[in-house]
């Protein structure tokens, strides 16, 4: 099929809304206002953007109504989202391209006591998906622990997330039994020790890892390694095993979990950014797997939402912000005007927010169109619009000058707005 390249414009004042993170190949679009060069902050490249996204602290975002009830906390990544449900079992979806495989651990015979953030972080995160307002939520804080209490007799249980990593920490009481910490891993095709002391999981995605756990006490401001190894149990459950602790002191033990078939640094999918001439703050987009709490262990397939990331002028990241629909949503185009962030891309969801109509008849999922989307300096959502016809369209970039929006592109559609006539009647172009 050939796709026809569209330019069209949109007046600012017209525009009808936008999302958060994942990343790799970056399309810089700028606004055409030129800052005074005097006001201008340095510029950090743009290779220090990719590595400083591939190393944020990711947070736990507490669910405020905008997921499923079955879920309390979630925190998104390159590798995927992990969850933690109301009574605190941890479900991880680890994804690879479209496709994505669910695996769940839950805590034989403890009880939670309590399922808590801690810690705050300074960034803030919004989701505007799908077009019903009352289930948007913005500037939700951001924590670097959740704390599930108790859950065996003398053992605290505490969870760390890091964009590729998920962090548990058992905190054992002097004189608690660490053979006590039995956990059970649902959703994979099995588990085995590597010679490297590590816990392999299988999936049909490829190999989730528990890397080889450290332990350690602390005695007069030292930290004072234990000897600490996995030990299966059966086919699908592990616990560890202790050597030469001080039995006064409480132990930690630490194993990571993490995925191990993503490789480099993940930045898979940002395709725009853009600096504020006047703060030095830096603006990206692209987009990441669907934000849905997942229903099922095993394979299972997940929609794109798009995203808008904020990172102050130290490339801090502050602000957050996901954009989608009941389909696949990406952002390919970023451009400041002022105070405003607008964003261009191609949707397949026919309740993309803010968008209280289309300028295509056709609700099918099978076809797309453009977006165009605007948000204000705190990533909120203000108007968004659709662009498309009978076919697919996209947007792929855009300019600004004076009050307006230039969005560049590609559609197959035969009835696209503003086009009187087409030089083809090929109804495949």
């Amino acid at each position: 099929m050939r796709k026809r390249v569209l330019l069209t414009l949109v007046p600012t004042a017209g525009l009808l809304s936008l999302l958060w993170l994942s990343s790799s190949q970056f399309t810089a679009s700028k606004s055409l206002t030129k800052a005074k060069p005097s006001t201008t902050p340095s510029m950090p490249s743009k290779e220090a953007v990719v590595a400083k996204l591939a190393s944020l602290e990711r947070g736990w975002v507490k669910n405020e109504g905008q997921w499923d009830q079955r879920a309390l906390f979630s925190a998104p990544g390159y590798f995927g989202t992990t969850w933690i449900t109301k009574d605190g079992q941890l479900v991880h979806t680890a994804v690879k391209g479209k496709e994505s495989w669910v695996i769940s651990e839950r805590w034989v015979d403890g009880k939670v006591q309590t399922v808590k953030g801690e810690e705050e972080l300074p960034t803030k995160v919004s989701y505007f998906i799908g077009n019903d307002p009352s289930k948007h939520r913005s500037n939700l804080p951001t924590y670097r622990y959740v704390s599930l209490g108790e859950v065996w007799s003398g053992v605290e249980v505490k969870l760390k997330a890091t964009q590729k990593t998920v962090e548990k920490l058992f905190y054992v009481n002097p004189g608690a039994d660490p053979s006590k910490i039995v956990v059970e891993v649902d959703g994979a095709k099995g588990l085995k020790l590597s010679k490297d002391g590590e816990i392999i999981i299988k999936t049909g995605l490829g190999d989730l890892k528990l890397s080889k756990p450290i332990a350690w006490q602390e005695k007069d401001g030292k930290k004072l390694p234990v000897e600490v190894s996995y030990k299966l149990l059966g086919k699908n459950r592990y616990s560890f095993e202790v050597a030469k602790a001080d039995p006064s002191l409480p132990i930690v033990i630490d194993p990571i979990l993490q995925a191990t078939y993503l490789g480099g640094s993940g930045n898979e999918s940002t395709w725009a950014l853009a600096i504020d001439p006047t703060t030095g703050e830096v603006y990206v987009a692209g987009e990441t797997n669907s934000n849905d709490f997942p229903g099922t262990s095993g394979r299972t397939s997940t929609d794109q939402d798009a995203f808008v990331a904020k990172l102050d002028s130290s490339l801090n990241l502050s602000q957050a912000t996901y954009l989608g629909g009941n389909g696949d949503d990406y952002a390919r185009g970023l451009a400041i005007s002022g105070s405003d962030i607008y964003v261009v891309g191609i949707t397949s969801s026919n309740n993309f927010p803010g968008t209280s109509g289309r300028t295509s008849t056709t609700t099918t999922r099978t076809d797309s169109d453009a977006f165009v989307a605007k948000l204000d300096s705190s990533l909120n959502l203000s108007q968004a619009t659709y662009l498309g016809g009978d076919r697919n369209d996209g947007a792929l970039g855009l300019a600004i000058s004076g009050s307006y929006i230039y969005v560049v592109g590609s559609t197959s559609s035969n009835d696209f707005p503003g086009t009187s006539s087409r030089t083809s009647t090929n109804r495949k172009d």
